[in-house]
């Protein structure tokens, strides 16, 4: 018999160049999570093309027609890093935080939490960890337009009257990266199996941000003066 007749629309095949596109991106991305999880392992620095090949299933040259070096490995997991830092920043909406000290506070929890799901990307977007690695200019480009969000966030804070620094938002922003990156290295190395926001360093946050709402504390408004009257 006759399969019944239907609307239903006509399956789109893919073209030959269409699957040769996708089996490649899949490719890259498990050679990025093989990399992801070596360096995770045996740190950031100590990646090795022959292990990551292991891991793939492919041989060391059959890697080259993804990745010519190690360093484009290194460059596409700092881009990739870099836009996932700069996609969660975003998503707290730090802009139209009800404190300075709210904003700053989740802020700094963001970075260490970060770090603690993602220690490798940490490291190699945030702390620069490979001898000889220098991003490339589209790298570059995406770690200043992160910087650029972060800045105007503070911006924000300073124009809705949360914080009165005595600093321009770029200064006030390399503060608090300075801070974030302190408080976040140190946890990492001295307490690295504690959760974010536990522990020696990663539990002084609050503190840090009482310190800083009493510094950037916004002066009072006070009302027009009233002129009083001689009787």
């Amino acid at each position: 018999m006759y399969a019944p007749f239907t609307d239903a629309p006509i399956p789109v095949v893919p073209s030959v160049a269409d699957r040769r596109k996708r089996n490649r991106q899949e490719m890259v991305d498990g050679i990025l999570a093989a990399a992801r999880a070596q360096m995770r392992e045996d740190g950031v620095a100590a990646l090795n093309l022959n292990e990551v090949a292991r891991r793939v299933g492919v041989t060391t040259p059959a890697l080259y027609k993804y990745f010519p070096s190690k360093m484009a490995i290194y460059d596409a997991l700092f881009r990739f890093g870099t836009r996932l830092y700069l996609e969660e920043f975003k998503a707290l909406n730090l802009g139209e935080a009800e404190s300075g000290g709210a904003a700053i506070r989740r802020a700094l929890e963001h970075q260490l939490s970060f770090a603690d799901r993602h220690p490798e990307l940490y490291q190699l977007v945030l702390q620069r960890p490979v001898p000889g690695f220098v991003p490339s200019d589209e790298g570059l480009l995406e770690a200043a337009q992160a910087q650029e969000v972060a800045v105007m966030f503070v911006s924000r804070w300073i124009e809705r009257g949360l914080i009165a620094p005595p600093l321009p938002p770029e200064r006030v922003f390399a503060l608090l990266a300075s801070l974030a990156a302190g408080l976040t290295s140190n946890h990492l190395a001295n307490e690295p199996e504690l959760p974010a926001g536990q522990g020696l360093f990663a539990s002084l946050i609050p503190e840090v941000v009482s310190i800083l709402e009493v510094a950037w504390a916004p002066k009072p408004k006070t009302g027009p003066m009233k002129r009083r009257v001689r009787r």
